[in-house]
């Protein structure tokens, strides 16, 4: 059976294979291409984070990370686009609008308050650490949208929108907070013009509504806003599957206190001793009046307690807590809908990069075909090497943008969807793991037939290209296997 990394590999060899083939033909005339193509392949994902001023960008940059790396508060790297990258030793570079670089000093392994170059001059920084989340994607942090300076705005729109032919993302974060403006809705709309389709657009976008323990009001109200937070997540992205392909509900501070190791054992041992302390009591305290709401814990340590796991964590975390910092941390990590995003990000964008990455390559090099004056071997190069099955999970990416953008809850998208991020064919064939590859044949087989048939009958081009597609991806699982003499 063949693995998602086995499937990777080889999209990623035929694209270079390709390469290797043209520069055979006329390597003086294809090398700078070619050669262009082959680094791309071996690029990580660039991922945006955008959103309004106060959305709640960086907060989930330091939960994404795994350490507070980025600034919350209103300093001068607010102002400009970071991108955070995997790299040692620890450091920072500024790339000045006239390319030039300047290094600069981390600050207990985060961002300077203060940058040594006016903003004016600079493009953007990159900061180098050692996190394991950044082997697999570099993470942008951009400033607020909407903003009171227009300057620090187009500074975002740069970086994503692109600025003079040049974007720096190939993927989105966008961050709501709470209610969505029509700004938001304009912003994706753009996304999705300076994509190469707008079914693109959608499938390299994710919504997240980052303060979803105080989603619609409070916490201490008779409704859990999570739960709140995370049904108006769903209804969202199915009103706006054309620019999303997912909307995620995360807690933001809760997310970056647990996963950053804001949590200590001291704040869970105070978070246990409140467990006494009646709910209209905690909600109601005065943080600047004198005296203590529970034996050795005063009003003043109970509101910075909040500030770190929020009014949610303060309310239902505190049984948690009993059990020590590491419950408190693992209890936070699991309600605040970090690890659902992370588990978004890996399906859709760093379990799928491999797909954007060999057919971006076989563009380029389609391009490069078609050129006036090209030699007409190219061309056949290119047709030869879309038709083959290694390259066939580019269909399949092309046949899920095209229906998502149009129906995006229509159940053949989510059997494309499992097709590319199913990790072997059982999976791909909704089958159990113990399945032998008599049985998972057969079941291939069988789809394979019933989606051949539907395309002949199904009046909507959309539907019918997916049928299509996964009847060719089910006829090639038979034939994988099948037996050899």
């Amino acid at each position: 059976m063949t693995s998602s990394v086995e499937t990777a590999a080889m999209m990623r060899q035929s694209v270079l294979d390709a390469c290797d083939a043209f520069d055979r033909v006329d390597r003086r005339g294809t090398a700078r291409i070619t050669d262009r193509v082959r680094h791309q392949l071996d690029e990580r994902i660039r991922l945006a984070v955008v959103g309004r001023v106060k959305a709640g960008k960086s907060t989930l940059v330091n939960a994404l990370v795994g350490r507070v790396v980025a600034p919350t508060g209103v300093t001068e790297c607010t102002k400009i686009s970071t991108h955070y990258t995997f790299g040692a030793p620890e450091r920072g570079l500024i790339i000045l609008r006239n390319g030039q670089q300047v290094p600069f000093d981390l600050v207990n392994g985060g961002l300077p308050e203060q940058l040594p170059v006016p903003i004016e001059h600079i493009a953007h920084a990159v900061v180098f650490l050692q996190s394991e989340v950044l082997r697999d994607m570099t993470l942008i942090d951009t400033p607020g949208l909407a903003t009171t300076s227009g300057q620090y705005e187009d500074a975002a729109r740069r970086t994503v929108l692109g600025h003079e032919s040049v974007r720096q993302a190939d993927a989105l974060v966008y961050v709501f907070h709470g209610q969505v403006l029509r700004d938001d809705v304009d912003f994706l709309r753009e996304w999705g013009s300076v994509t190469a389709t707008p079914a693109e657009a959608a499938s390299h976008a994710v919504g997240v509504f980052s303060h979803a323990d105080t989603f619609g009001g409070t916490p201490w109200g008779s409704e859990d806003p999570i739960m709140k937070a995370r049904e108006a997540a769903s209804q969202f992205a199915r009103q706006h599957g054309a620019q999303l392909g997912t909307v995620v509900a995360v807690a933001g501070n809760m997310a970056q206190a647990a996963r950053t190791g804001m949590v200590r054992e001291h704040d869970a041992a105070m978070l246990a001793g409140l467990r006494q302390v009646d709910d209209l009591d905690l909600e109601l305290r005065d943080p600047q009046q004198d005296g203590e709401i529970a034996p050795g814990i005063g009003n003043s340590d109970v509101s910075r307690l909040a500030e770190t796991v929020g009014e949610y964590g303060l309310r239902f975390g505190r049984e948690h807590a009993v059990q020590g910092a590491r419950a408190l941390s693992d209890w936070l990590t699991d309600v605040s809908g970090i690890e659902a995003l992370r588990q978004a990000l890996a399906v859709r964008y760093i379990g799928r990069y491999a797909h954007v990455k060999a057919r971006r390559g076989l563009d380029t090099l389609e391009q490069l075909a078609w050129a006036n004056g090209a030699p007409p071997q190219l061309r056949a190069i290119v047709s030869e090497a879309r038709l083959q099955p290694a390259l066939h999970p580019l269909q399949e990416l092309d046949a899920i943008e095209r229906l998502a953008a149009v129906e995006p809850d229509h159940p053949l998208v989510g059997m494309l969807d499992r097709q590319l991020s199913a990790r072997n064919d059982a999976e791909r064939l909704a089958m159990p793991a113990s399945s032998t590859p008599e049985q998972l044949r057969e079941k291939a087989l069988t789809w394979s037939v019933e989606a051949r048939r539907a395309s002949v009958v199904e009046p909507y081009p959309e539907r019918q290209h997916a049928y299509t597609v996964l009847d060719r991806s089910f006829t090639q699982i038979a034939l994988r296997l099948t037996p050899r003499n």
